[in-house]
């Protein structure tokens, strides 16, 4: 039987950090596109919102920065990590990290911080825009920070499903952008209460959206939300490690 190098020696945090640095200096090699789409766009549509309408309610305003917010999460997260992964599985690469001493696990949770913390940029950016342009007030605490990483972890979980489950390389990007605008929207649309409602508030967009609203005006955050979230990033987590343990 084949077996991969024992792994034991280094141990599990020493080697997520190697993976760590080295989808990070991937990333730095080819930042430029990744920066421009999940950051200058949704905050493009920020501004344009602003002009189009600058006398928009508070509330609306709010409603429209956090949703860029978690739209910049959703592009870096679903969509170009969806991509990611399927030119890795395309390419063979996935099968060089199964001979390496790391746990597949470990890199799909690696690629989904990473792609997670790309998106941080794009978010401080519209922030500042909004606080600028629309008043709309927010901080830098540690309660944001949870937010958003726990948010990129979720999102990017559905991403690297996406891509370890398109049939394609090329259909991975189109389904990608499907899933992220039914994430999105779904959760931030208001609908009537029912089964829908249900449904599209148990979504990851939904949990981060009301986490933002009740940090934002200083309300304390329900339990269940964070919990909600924390329980969404784990389960997308768990599955996509286990499609990508799968033999070929």
């Amino acid at each position: 039987m084949d077996r991969k190098p024992d792994a034991g020696r280094a141990g599990p945090v020493v080697m997520l950090g190697i993976l760590f640095r080295m989808q990070l200096a991937r990333l730095r090699q080819s930042w430029r596109p990744y920066l421009v789409v999940s950051a200058v766009m949704p905050a493009g549509i920020v501004l344009l919102l602003h002009l189009v309408d600058p006398h928009m309610s508070l509330s609306l305003r709010q409603q429209v920065v956090w949703g860029a917010m978690l739209l910049a999460a959703s592009i870096s997260g679903i969509v170009m990590l969806s991509q990611h992964v399927a030119h890795l599985k395309a390419s063979g690469a996935l099968d060089h990290y199964r001979v390496l001493p790391v746990s597949l696990a470990g890199l799909i949770l690696v690629l989904a911080v990473v792609y997670g913390l790309f998106a941080w940029p794009g978010i401080l950016l519209i922030g500042l825009e909004g606080a600028w342009l629309d008043h709309v007030a927010w901080s830098a605490g540690p309660a944001w920070v949870a937010v958003f990483l726990l948010e990129g972890l979720a999102l990017g979980g559905i991403g690297a499903l996406i891509g370890l489950l398109a049939p394609q390389e090329g259909l991975a990007g189109l389904f990608g952008n499907l899933v992220m605008m039914g994430v999105l929207f779904g959760g931030m649309v208001p609908l009537p209460p029912g089964p829908v409602r249900l449904a599209a508030d148990l979504l990851p967009s939904g949990f981060g959206l009301a986490l933002l609203r009740s940090l934002a005006l200083g309300q304390p955050a329900g339990g269940g939300l964070w919990a909600g979230l924390t329980a969404y990033a784990l389960v997308v987590w768990a599955l996509a490690s286990r499609v990508v343990a799968r033999p070929e």
